[in-house]
Formats: structure tokens, sequence, C-alpha cells
């Protein structure tokens, strides 16, 4: 018997994630130095769903790192900036104010679509800017450019390595002294689905951030 509300909405999820270093200066190798202490933990598992990507968050007073891992896809990622449908991605929502019963996207709330690979930037990995529907007002507008972004293809999937700088969230200064973020994501694959972080698409999590779970952060 299907639940009609599901288990993983029945709870106020807090995770706490660990501090990191800044991102490698080197080209080549990882970008990223999250740990196994930075794994997240999916509460859509609570729904009977087999998660197919890891999540590991990390992060510091510049900014704040993301890795997504891919595992059991038959074939090597492929994605086109401005096609999400169509494209292996990763949507991320985050909320430098979390209050955690507010509905409506407040200036504090920001989110961002990541390509592992874009075929109109030569392959390389890029993000771009997500509009938030119903979004109250909107004090910055990120620059992506400054984003720094590494993807390691291997046999079975593949990782995508994220750093968002804290200048281009707005509200992140003070983000030492609130310790915590509202956050969500949506890893999208053209071969094993959609994998959700707490709830599906039939629930407004694209721009509701009582939605999202809090993440805490650890100093």
């Amino acid at each position: 018997m299907d639940h009609i509300v599901p288990p993983s909405l029945l709870f106020d999820f807090q995770l706490s994630i660990p501090t990191c270093g800044p991102p490698a200066s080197r080209k080549s190798g990882k970008l990223l130095s999250l740990d196994s202490t930075a794994n997240l933990f999916v509460p859509s598992v609570l729904n009977g769903v087999a998660p197919f990507a890891k999540i590991h968050v990390g992060w510091n007073t510049e900014g704040l790192a993301i890795s997504i891992n891919v595992d059991g896809k038959p074939e090597p990622p492929m994605g086109k900036s401005g096609d999400v449908l169509r494209s292996d991605c990763v949507q991320v929502w985050i909320d430098t104010r979390p209050a955690g019963n507010v509905h409506r996207a407040t200036e504090y709330c920001h989110s961002f679509v990541c390509f592992p690979v874009d075929a109109l930037k030569d392959g390389q990995a890029t993000a771009a800017v997500q509009p938030i529907a119903q979004q109250r007002s909107q004090r910055q507008d990120s620059d992506t450019n400054l984003f720094e972004l590494r993807t390691h293809v291997a046999k079975t999937g593949y990782e995508l390595e994220v750093w968002i700088p804290g200048s281009q969230l707005h509200g992140y200064r003070e983000i030492n002294e609130l310790g915590r973020l509202g956050f969500y994501c949506v890893v999208h694959d053209s071969h094993l689905g959609e994998q959700q972080l707490i709830v599906g698409e039939d629930f407004p999590t694209s721009y509701d951030p009582s939605t999202w779970l809090q993440l805490e952060l650890k100093s």
C-alpha cells in the first residue's frame, strides 16, 4: 500500500557537514578535499528508493564544496547547458537563512544547475543560475563563471566536484555565526533516472525552502 505522506517527509532533517580545505590550485586531479564525514544521508531511501549517487558536502568561510558521485551508469555523462531534462546534471538549492517554516523563497535562496559535461563548452563541466518560481526578491546575481567545477569519468559513472565561492551566495558572509544552511539537490541521469534528496516532484521542492533539509556547519 502506497504511503499518502512519504516517510521522508515526516522528519525535519538536520545533517552535520564538516569543514574542508580550499579548492586545489592544480589543474588536474581532485579539486576538493572531502572525506567520508562529508557524506550526506539521502532521506529518500526511507521511501524505498535506492540511491545511485553519493553526495558529499563540506564548507569553510570562503565557500561551499559539493561532490556528486554517480555509479551504475553504462555510458559516459552527456549534456548541454539549457537542456536540463535531457542532460546528466545536478540541480542545487541553497538557503543562507533557513527558517524551516517559510514556504516561499527569499532573497537568501539560490538555485543552480551543474553539468558534468557541457557540449556547448567543449565538453567541460559548467554551472548556471536557475530562477526560483515565486521568489520574493533577489539581492545578488551570482556569477557561475567564478565557480570551480571538475568532472572525473569512470567506467561505470562519474564524479562531479563543485566549489561555490561564498561571495556568490547572498548572506554567506555571516554564515559562520549562523551555523547552518538550507540545502536541497536533485541528480538527473539520462540512464538511471532522477534522484531526489527527500521527496519527489509531486512536492514543491523547487521553490519551497521548507521542504529542504538543514545542514549544520561543524567548526
